[in-house]
């Protein structure tokens, strides 16, 4: 029971990063952008992450500077996706193309070893004595137990707000809520930043949280599973919670997979490539899956509307 215990507790820990990108993407796509580029920004964020803690000296300055680096990239994008009205699959795909030679090309230069620290474990009075549960769900970081919270935020922000309210609104029949004097480019620039910034910490919590270090392609598809994990949730964030803890623990059983009897026999290459494997499959199984009717449409205003 101990080795099953440590598995489920390794993977709450290994879901938060995807989780937090996943209900970033969440944002993003309610409002009718498809931001491929989702992989791209956590890596950056992950490096900017690092760099905040080797120069700055604090895992919160690390977090911070994650935070404005996903900012920065939210702009960017947003200006691409929405305003200049590119390809947003083409150009999340070159995003993220550019975002690995960035990081590596300054990682060489300006990182070197990484990070040696993460945040501490902290277990909650009471509820982390309970049997099983507590070591599993209650033993863990910051940065994991607000992944935990962010997805309650950001299912009252998409469901429950005006600004939910329009920008899916817009997802769906944009030319429509501009005829009702909806701003479609207003919606959808602070929902690509929201979400970029999620992304971002998705990225931070990989190197503050799970890994203590960064190396060149740290995020290793990160990105593309919170996507998928998206499609599967149904863009619904408390979906998003059970999503990530299937891939999650895929990912832990790697690190166990030796404690777990006939399991250990499994050859490691195709333990290692398990979690993509269920991506797969979890893609599959959410074929039935709309996507807003305008989601990754490049959206031209009928006035000057623009921002």
């Amino acid at each position: 029971m101990n080795t099953t215990v440590s598995v489920f507790s390794i993977g709450i820990a290994l879901m938060s990063p995807i989780m937090w990108a996943a209900l970033g993407e969440v944002i993003v796509e309610q409002s009718g952008v498809l931001n491929i580029g989702i992989e791209g920004v956590m890596l950056i964020g992950a490096f900017s992450s690092a760099i905040g803690y080797r120069y700055l000296h604090g895992l919160t300055y690390g977090l911070l500077l994650s935070i404005g680096a996903g900012a920065v990239c939210g702009l960017v994008l947003a200006l691409l996706y929405v305003r200049l009205g590119t390809d947003q699959i083409v150009t999340g795909i070159l995003f993220n193309l550019l975002a690995l030679g960035f990081t590596s090309t300054l990682y060489t230069k300006y990182l070197g070893g990484g990070v040696v620290s993460v945040f501490p474990n902290l277990k909650v009075p009471l509820l982390g004595d309970i049997k099983w549960l507590g070591p599993i769900l209650f033993h863990q970081n910051i940065l994991v137990y607000t992944s935990f919270l962010a997805a309650p935020v950001v299912f009252y922000l998409v469901r429950k707000t005006w600004f939910g309210f329009y920008a899916r609104a817009a997802s769906e029949h944009p030319r429509a809520a501009e005829t009702a004097g909806l701003n479609v480019w207003r919606l959808r620039y602070p929902a690509v930043i929201l979400g970029c910034i999620l992304a971002s910490i998705g990225g931070a919590t990989l190197v503050l949280s799970t890994s203590g270090g960064f190396v060149n392609g740290l995020t290793e598809g990160r990105g593309f599973i919170a996507l998928a994990v998206v499609v599967l949730a149904r863009w619904n964030p408390f979906g998003v919670i059970a999503g990530c803890v299937l891939f999650g623990v895929a990912q832990a059983l790697q690190f166990q997979v030796q404690n777990l009897g006939p399991l250990s026999h499994v050859p490691t290459d195709f333990v290692l490539m398990f979690p993509y494997a269920i991506t797969i499959i979890a893609v599959i199984a959410a074929r039935g899956s709309r996507y807003p009717a305008a989601c990754g449409i490049p959206y031209r205003p009928s006035r000057a509307t623009a921002v």
